[in-house]
């Protein structure tokens, strides 16, 4: 594999972040998943165009961070283990990036008709606000198996410098705390530490890669 098509692939994975963090604070802290339903029904009508755009943006970066981790598979294909771990790798992505997109298409369902969302009776504001917070906490799940299985190949292969590996761990280690805000509405809070881990282990994983410090386990 070309070094142009490592240093693209890390680029994606650095836009990726870019994308995702902007979509996570474009329109300012929701409520809690716990609060009224008046309150949430306000938060989604005041925001709904930043919402919206934090939708789209999300849907923008899906594909960044697939091809990141599809070339990251290419880099670490080495001996048996190796390329388990990097399929592995794949499929945490390919897990994760459609319970983000159901989360993302979920949260703005009662924004896609302008004027809708403030005509919503509390109890479909609170289940459609709480699906979405579920959702998107159970990406932790396919984020997980993408951080330990990518740290491992790394590990494995050496393609990559020791400490994203160590990075990688962390992500992992932070998304299985974020699994825990799936318990209950008062927990919520935790799941953004996943989001947190994720994309600290692309943009270092990434921002290597775009370097020039990425070494296919297997030379042409």
């Amino acid at each position: 594999m070309s070094d142009r098509v490592i240093r693209a692939a890390g680029l994606a994975a650095v836009l990726f972040v870019v994308l995702i963090l902007i979509s996570a604070f474009v329109a300012g802290a929701p409520p809690s998943a716990d609060a009224s339903a008046d309150k949430i029904r306000a938060f989604l009508v005041d925001h709904r165009s930043a919402l919206l755009i934090s939708n789209f943006l999300g849907l923008l970066a899906v594909p960044l961070v697939v091809w990141f981790v599809v070339v990251l598979r290419e880099v670490v294909l080495g001996d048996r283990l190796a390329n388990a771990l990097g399929t592995a790798a794949v499929a945490g992505i390919l897990i994760t990036a459609p319970m983000a997109m159901a989360g993302g298409a979920i949260s703005v369902s009662p924004l896609y008709a302008d004027g809708v969302a403030g005509k919503l009776g509390d109890d479909t504001v609170r289940i459609v606000f709480e699906a979405q917070n579920l959702l998107f906490a159970s990406t932790s799940a396919g984020i997980v198996l993408f951080a330990v299985a990518a740290a491992l190949a790394i590990r494995r292969s050496g393609a990559l410098p020791a400490y994203t590996m160590w990075v990688g761990l962390l992500a992992a280690a932070l998304n299985v705390v974020a699994m825990f805000s799936t318990l209950s509405a008062g927990a919520s809070g935790v799941g953004f530490l996943g989001l947190i881990g994720f994309a600290l282990f692309l943009l270092v994983a990434g921002g290597t890669m775009v370097a020039g410090k990425a070494r296919p386990a297997l030379q042409p």
